[in-house]
């Protein structure tokens, strides 16, 4: 039976006896904190007024709830602890936030006495992606997996940190890029990679972008996902991929779409671009930016590879192709295998500058494969490639560059994306 209940709006600290009757309206993944061994699950709730409010559950109490409180389904909350938030850890417009615990009382409201409906999404396309491109604007999208490339580590202003991509495309057919960071690969991203042959749909929350790749998706702590969510957009698109079976499996087979760091790059406009003097003033949180330059080899004594681990790329002394755990990403059978490495000079008429080639970048603008590079050099001498005729060809063409994840060490920085205009 119904139950008498107040509004979000009027529980604050101190509010006795209280119980609200919400919905479930976005629940994250359970994770753990980045500077304790604490456990959380974070998750938004909104009344029938439409006032939100953030509420957490900490460890124990996690597997208490993992039955209740489902995505879209109503609850009444009686006796959750309210306290206040810092503007900085704030996802929705309310100073206060509940903290769920085994006090708490939650009773599901039948469907009879349900009066809350699920709030109308509001889900920008794909095509607009360029208005909000680095932007503190968060976005909430929804999109089919058609494809999911491997973990990988990249270097980034706080240290290396592991990222997975996926490929999502809107019913415009137009893909773009996904890129889940850290504890989000673990738990999100697995779930998403098992189900991938279905092509799940998925909807993402507070998801920020970015201009790599002409306007890509990145996670934020606050991010949140649900799979194939039971909602009429997630319906309709389904469907739509059913209609159009044959051009997903064609685009997943070419794999024409922005693939990952090294795929093809749309190129910016001339204000986007930036010169190698002006490097140094940009803010520390920008990560990305446009360079025109030469690109040169300046020091042909390198080794241009190092042994890493086949998952994560971190270093490893393990010989070629034996297996192996990895002790940083945890894969119990990595395999050992050459990586290209390649320090190179980036110039313009304003000045010059290191960046750090890695991957399939450094192989492509070397033209030389990592596993050439390793059969042709010793532990002890720099790789006996021929460089010195390749070095000058280089430095007659322009490239423009698209640093991705700065490494910010005096002058020099790692650069992830590059693309050749001759």
């Amino acid at each position: 039976m119904s139950r008498q209940h107040i509004p979000v709006k009027d529980i604050i600290i101190g509010t006795k006896g209280w119980t609200s009757k919400v919905i479930v309206e976005a629940k994250g993944m359970p994770r753990s904190s980045q500077r304790s061994p604490i456990k959380y699950q974070r998750m938004i709730l909104r009344d029938s007024a439409g006032t939100k409010v953030q509420a957490t559950i900490f460890d124990s109490d996690i597997d208490k709830f993992s039955d209740v409180l489902t995505l879209y389904k109503t609850y009444y909350i009686s006796n959750a602890v309210v306290k206040t938030i810092l503007p900085q850890h704030r996802i929705v417009n309310n100073d206060y936030q509940w903290h769920i615990n085994s006090k708490t009382v939650v009773e599901e409201v039948t469907k009879e006495y349900s009066s809350i409906s699920v709030s109308p999404f509001n889900f920008v396309p794909f095509s607009e992606f360029s208005k909000y491109i680095n932007s503190d604007v968060y976005l909430d999208v929804i999109g089919v997996v058609i494809d999911a490339y491997p973990t990988r580590e990249i270097p980034t202003v706080n240290g290396p940190q592991r990222i997975q991509e996926l490929v999502l495309v809107d019913q415009q057919l137009i893909p773009k890029i996904l890129t889940m960071w850290d504890q989000f690969i673990e738990n999100e991203s697995a779930a998403i990679v098992k189900n991938k042959k279905s092509k799940p749909i998925i909807v993402a929350y507070r998801i920020r972008i970015l201009s790599f790749n002409g306007g890509s998706m990145s996670t934020k702590g606050s991010s949140t996902f649900v799979i194939n969510p039971d909602i009429p957009e997630a319906t309709i698109l389904k469907s739509w991929c059913v209609d159009n079976k044959a051009q997903l499996e064609q685009l997943t087979l070419k794999k024409s779409y922005v693939g990952s760091s090294s795929a093809a790059i749309k190129a910016p406009a001339s204000h986007e671009i930036i010169e190698v003097k002006d490097i140094q003033f940009l803010e520390e949180k920008q990560t990305t930016f446009w360079l025109q330059s030469k690109i040169s080899i300046p020091h042909l004594n390198q080794k241009y590879w190092y042994m890493a681990c086949n998952k994560c790329y971190r270093r490893t002394n393990i010989d070629y192709k034996q297996t192996f755990d990895c002790v940083h990403c945890a894969e119990k059978q990595a395999i050992a295998m050459p990586r290209c490495l390649l320090e190179v000079q980036l110039s313009d008429k304003t000045g010059a500058l290191i960046a750090t080639l890695f991957g399939e970048n450094a192989e492509k603008f070397i033209c030389c494969s990592a596993e050439t590079l390793m059969e042709n050099s010793s532990e002890h001498l720099s790789s006996m490639v021929p460089v010195e005729q390749m070095r000058l060809t280089i430095r007659s063409l322009h490239y423009l560059l698209q640093g991705l994840d700065l490494r910010w060490n005096q002058h020099s920085f790692t650069l992830e994306a590059l693309k050749g205009h001759y």
